[in-house]
């Protein structure tokens, strides 16, 4: 619903407009109505309002001084100038000050109609931008902090959590698990914030205003109807709530344990939160802790290593314990690398995935092409480069490109086309998002590009495949 306020002197013009506005756009809510610039001011310091229809001759302050200030108030409220005018001057003016939308008075009908269903549009659109960046940040300082262990303040989350009182952290097995989480995101009684990390599988910061309690019992409500709606049921890990948000890195690493306990079960319930009385391994003998650890590598399975390394910083061990299992582990490597001169909790996990990294770049298990293309997997939905990615397996961007072309058959910006492509012909078939919601999760930012792509690419439009896959 657009909120807009009627700002003009003439008291017969501003029941005129309300009259219209009733009658024509259904979809403007009359927030409210102004005689004069002075009170238009006031009453957006008192009320959130979306759209000004400003008349411009008006005695005391006029509609351009009103507009400067309102905008210095709600910089994201957008005008329309009212005049009985129609002089160069007073349009220059308003242009000057960001007003794209200029009636002269009386105003034809569908003129006013096209006028304020732009302005509604643009006001959606900015809205929606500015909705993806404020949870890209959201998401990208909780991979950082929450999930990577960098330290952090309440006051530092309370600036981009606002309404939070009690949140959990889930882990969801990437395959099959896209759907999940569009159902999560639509829910009305909790927030979801995905967090962007690769690997097999995704997590998910929820959170609201409720009590642990209430929070807990609703997502697992969430979670049951999702996994009963007919699509193929992932495995979810769920952490504990908490209502200290300094708490939250315990409940994500409770979420990956929880996952990699359920994983492992193979039971009829593949959802649920983490069970402190199944323990994942032996986690006080560090000589077999470390065994365990350096056979998943062996295995391929880094995730299992690490939740096994998580899991032991959360059964309560200390720095010095943590450290002294990474030595352990370190010779077994045979690496040289300085430990002992860690101190935090952060930088043990940092040091458990440099020793991580050193393994697998030394048995080779993927090489340097290979792990480009998990990292554009990763992150494709970014504004992901390609000297980014070079950086990411230490190549130059000459070299690199050469590589990949030889190597994948196509160009980079190609391969990412084509993984954003992938993204978008799955959710246009499994979900009823809107191309514009599809063009943001897919890492573009115009609805229109993509759909000139798309039918470039694969040979028709992004409605004509969906319903195409409808019928299928």
């Amino acid at each position: 619903m657009l909120n807009v306020l009627i700002v003009d002197d003439e008291k017969i013009e501003r029941l005129a407009m309300r009259k219209f506005l009733t009658e024509w756009l259904p979809e403007c809510h009359i927030a409210g109505e102004a005689e004069n610039g002075k009170k238009a001011v006031e009453f957006v310091r008192s009320e959130s309002i979306h759209l000004v229809l400003m008349d411009i001759q008006m005695p005391g302050m006029d509609g351009l001084t009103a507009i400067k200030q309102i905008k210095a108030i709600s910089p994201h409220t957008k005008f329309i100038m009212l005049t009985a005018y129609d002089t160069f001057d007073y349009a220059k003016q308003a242009m000057q000050e960001g007003v794209k939308q200029y009636l002269v008075k009386p105003a034809d009908k569908d003129e006013t109609i096209a006028a304020i269903r732009f302005v509604a549009a643009e006001i959606q659109q900015e809205a929606s931008l500015r909705q993806a960046a404020a949870a890209d940040q959201q998401s990208k300082w909780l991979e950082a902090h929450v999930m990577n262990g960098q330290s952090y303040t309440s006051m530092e989350f309370q600036q981009l959590f606002s309404e939070y009182e009690a949140g959990l952290i889930i882990a969801v097995q990437r395959t099959e698990g896209d759907q999940l989480l569009i159902d999560l995101q639509k829910s009305a009684r909790f927030h979801t914030v995905p967090i962007q990390m690769g690997g097999e599988l995704f997590t998910c910061l929820i959170y609201s205003q409720q009590g642990p309690g209430q929070l807990k019992a609703e997502v697992l409500q969430a979670i049951r109807a999702a996994m009963t709606n007919g699509q193929p049921s992932p495995v979810v890990g769920i952490g504990h709530p908490v209502s200290n948000p300094l708490h939250l890195q315990k409940s994500a690493a409770e979420a990956k344990l929880s996952y990699y306990q359920r994983k492992k079960s193979g039971g009829v319930v593949r959802y649920g939160f983490y069970q402190t009385e199944v323990k994942p391994g032996p986690l006080i003998y560090l000589p077999e802790l470390a065994d365990s650890m350096m056979q998943a590598l062996e295995e391929g399975r880094r995730e299992d290593a690490l939740a096994l390394f998580d899991a032991f910083q959360l059964e309560g061990a200390t720095i010095s314990q943590v450290k002294e299992l990474l030595i352990l582990f370190k010779s077994r490597l045979r690496t040289d690398l300085s430990i002992l001169t860690i101190s935090t909790a952060a930088e043990c996990r940092q040091c458990c995935e440099h020793l991580f990294d050193v393994y697998e770049a030394r048995t080779q298990t993927i090489n340097d092409i290979e792990r480009a293309k998990r990292y554009i997997k990763t992150y494709y939905c970014e504004q992901i480069t390609l000297e980014q990615t070079a950086a990411y397996v230490d190549l130059s961007p000459t070299y690199f490109t050469k590589r990949f072309k030889d190597e994948t058959g196509l160009t980079f910006k190609e391969y990412v086309t084509a993984c954003r492509l992938d993204k978008i012909k799955k959710l246009l078939k499994d979900s009823t998002l809107s191309l514009k919601e599809i063009t943001f999760q897919a890492g573009y930012t115009d609805p229109n590009y993509v759909s000139r792509v798309f039918k470039k690419m694969v040979g028709c439009s992004p409605k004509e495949y969906r319903k195409q896959a409808v019928k299928k």
